[in-house]
């Protein structure tokens, strides 16, 4: 057991070290730690994103290899958090709910997301309940094709430049 006297001086020579060090380090830049080097085709996001150019719906999407790696880092890095490699809950518009009757269909990847065409998305939605019907998927697969490519900067731009959550480019 300790002493009241033994407590009392430990606390002051933990601030006394605290103090020391905290005046040490003063002025001292912080130290950046370099990520590791991100998977091939991934972009990294600027502190700042540039103004979104207006620009044409990109195509339909045929989907990138299955075996493509999601770079979870460079993700995080443009403002996403992700749970796991594949959150599709980072699609806006889908939240967790959503991500579960997707899930329950099969549909767990951002490859498989983005392969589907928005009518079968809606009748997905409607066998889901009215809870669902609100949901607009109408940039699901391209914002999927987006994240199964790692363009995450493109992604935060796309869904920067929609309505409130709807799903809907402005």
């Amino acid at each position: 057991m300790t002493t009241v006297a033994e407590r009392v001086f430990g606390f002051v020579r933990g601030l006394v070290a605290g103090f020391v060090l905290a005046r040490f380090f003063a002025g001292r830049p912080p130290r950046v730690i370099e990520p590791a080097s991100p998977v091939p085709g991934s972009s990294d996001c600027p502190a700042s994103l540039p103004a979104v150019a207006d620009t044409a719906p990109a195509p339909a999407p045929v989907g990138p290899s299955p075996s493509r790696m999601i770079d979870v880092g460079a993700a995080r890095a443009c403002g996403f958090n992700m749970k796991h490699a594949e959150d599709l809950t980072i699609i806006e518009g889908i939240g967790p709910k959503i991500d579960d009757l997707l899930r329950a269909n099969g549909i767990e990847s951002f490859v498989q997301l983005a392969q589907l065409h928005v009518d079968g998305l809606l009748d997905l939605l409607e066998r889901g309940g009215p809870s669902f019907r609100l949901a607009n998927p109408a940039t699901w697969a391209q914002q999927a094709l987006l994240a199964a490519e790692n363009r995450w900067l493109e992604l935060k731009q796309l869904q920067a430049g929609m309505i409130g959550g709807n799903g809907q480019a402005d």
